[in-house]
């Protein structure tokens, strides 16, 4: 007899404790992000090299784009985009959040 309630408050606290659960985690989706170089205020049709790279780890881009327009999907976060083409370098930083859009233009005149 001992044994069955032994065993049936066993089985009573595992199922307390099994439907005691933390709050379900903030599942953070993917932005877009459109890249574009423009040339006197068009698009520039030529290979421009684009770096995208998360502000925390300035060393190794997330993406690398050899064309004038580009659409990508990252994680959210605080990036910096760079444009290389003849020799001119731009940049821009910009906020990407969960499931949100950003626009870089970049003009490389």
């Amino acid at each position: 007899m001992c044994w069955r309630v032994l065993l049936a408050s066993a089985v009573f606290v595992w199922q307390s404790l099994s439907m005691v659960q933390a709050e379900p985690a903030v599942l953070e989706e993917d932005g877009i992000v459109k890249l574009v170089a423009t040339l006197q205020n068009n698009p520039a049709f030529t290979n421009v090299l684009w770096r995208v790279y998360r502000m925390d780890d300035m060393r190794n881009p997330v993406e690398t784009i050899t064309r004038h327009t580009a659409t990508l999907n990252l994680r959210p976060g605080a990036y910096k985009a760079v444009a290389v083409l003849n020799n001119k370098e731009r940049s821009r930083a910009f906020q990407l959040k969960s499931k949100g859009n950003a626009e870089i233009v970049l003009s490389m005149d």
